[in-house]
């Protein structure tokens, strides 16, 4: 049976299984350690203990610390010496001499552990190995002894954790962040990427999809990814296909238009230069420049745009701040420039005349009397600023004046606000260049417009 592939049971899969596994190890180490310590008693030992057993009751009271003494030390078949103890306890697990008033700790623990008396086996601790019991007469009475012998071992690492808790802790801890890092990286890669791709759409960037790993994923990070990228082609075919219908618009326009200037023409020619003919002519013109403008902003949108290459910004940008000197000084307005000598760039020469030229029209139409055009080289990029001493924008309007035939409510005749297309086209300009272009209003009153233009 194949279990659904839903984020729900990866994410419940996870944590059953780290906490599985650590409830386990609480629960089950214990119980392991136990039956790695216990062992039943070889007979090696069982010998041993039997022959010890034989001369403790062979030799009389008196004689019993020198016997233990005596027995303390131990050699196996190898010639290995061992030091060795024995303990006598009566059958409810006290001393059986005097002096002995009380045993070792792990003598105590293997008297814990044993089921019942009539059962010899053998229990060990990480540096000694306690036997027995071997049932023994003294007195008169059943003892038992118990034998425990110096005999270091290695024990499981898993074993280590149950003497030392910070230790399990620090593991259970490691664990788990390694199977919810694993889980966190293998969600978290896909959205991050969808991250980026939206990111990438949002900008422009038409043709951004999900990538196939990303698609062919079974879980909710799969639809989502698919659902993304039917959103994305939906998309791109209404804005291609409103810039197919804007570009087609402009260029049919275009040949009435031609018709138009031709008939104006050989009307003048004629003779024939009525006020009315005039004002058709004047018209004529600020439709084919506005066809004009829609061309270019369909060609920035359509992204039909020449290779980028290495120029001198400087030495691009003269021609347009002369131009826009001579316009201050027609408007008895003036113009300061704060640039660098040279600023080597990589980019498309007349986008980036169109997008300065415009932002400066605009400042000398709606300033008072002074605009500011500073260039400004930072490390990793280039910092237009265009200022004047205008009435400003509304600050609700900041984010929308770069809509395309949108125009400011208080400039809205065409001799003054145009069509709305300047700043649109100035965007477009920017953003083919991976820049960014922002509004804000001066203090006390006027625009500046920042044009920031990565260097790389």
């Amino acid at each position: 049976m194949k279990l659904p592939n839903h984020l729900f049971f990866k994410l419940l899969l996870a944590f059953w299984i780290t906490s599985s596994l650590v409830l386990g190890l609480v629960i089950g180490l214990p119980y392991l350690q136990k039956q790695f310590d216990r062992e039943p008693l070889d007979p090696r030992l069982a010998t041993l203990l039997s022959r010890t057993a034989e001369r403790i009751e062979a030799t009389p009271p008196q004689q019993w610390r020198h016997l233990a003494h005596s027995l303390r030390h131990y050699r196996d078949e190898r010639g290995r010496e061992f030091r060795m103890n024995f303990y006598v306890v009566d059958k409810d697990g006290r001393p059986a001499y005097r002096e002995e008033r009380r045993m070792p700790r792990e003598v105590r623990h293997f008297l814990l552990e044993l089921d019942n008396y009539q059962q010899p086996m053998r229990f060990r601790f990480p540096d000694e190995v306690v036997f027995g019991p071997q049932p023994i007469e003294l007195k008169g009475e059943t003892h038992y002894l118990i034998g425990k012998i110096r005999a270091p071992h290695q024990r499981p690492w898993l074993f280590f954790l149950m003497a030392h808790p910070i230790a399990f802790l620090l593991v259970a801890i490691a664990f788990s962040g390694l199977v919810f890092g694993l889980l966190a990286w293998h969600l978290g890669k896909p959205l991050r990427h969808l991250k980026d791709t939206a990111g990438a759409l949002a900008k422009g960037d038409l043709d951004a999809r999900a990538d196939n790993d990303t698609l062919r994923r079974r879980d909710e990070l799969g639809q989502l990814a698919t659902s993304f990228n039917q959103m994305a082609d939906s998309v791109t075919t209404m804005v291609k296909g409103q810039q197919r219908l804007l570009s087609g618009i402009s260029h049919e326009l275009r040949t009435p238009l031609t018709r138009l200037q031709l008939a104006l023409a050989l009307a003048r020619k004629k003779g024939e230069d009525t006020p009315e003919l005039q004002r058709i002519g004047r018209e004529a013109d600020q439709l084919d420049e506005m066809i004009r403008e829609l061309l270019a902003l369909s060609r920035l949108n359509m992204q039909i745009t020449e290779h980028k290459h290495r120029i001198d910004l400087i030495d691009v940008l003269s021609d347009v701040v002369e131009d826009a000197r001579f316009e201050a000084e027609q408007m008895d307005k003036q113009l300061s420039v704060t640039m660098p000598e040279r600023l080597p760039f990589k980019g498309i020469e007349n986008l980036l005349q169109r997008a300065v030229e415009n932002l400066l029209r605009n400042a000398l139409r709606y300033a008072d009397g002074h605009v500011s055009l500073e260039i400004v080289r930072q490390p990793t990029e280039v910092l237009v600023r265009i200022s004047d001493d205008g009435p400003g924008v509304p600050e609700t309007e900041l984010e929308t004046i770069f809509r395309p035939f949108y125009r400011v409510a208080e400039a809205r005749d065409r001799d003054s606000g145009g069509w709305g297309l300047g700043l649109a086209i100035t965007q477009g300009a920017v953003e083919a260049h991976q820049g960014r272009i922002r509004a804000n209003n001066r203090t006390p009153h006027g625009l500046t417009m920042t044009v920031t233009l990565p260097l790389a």
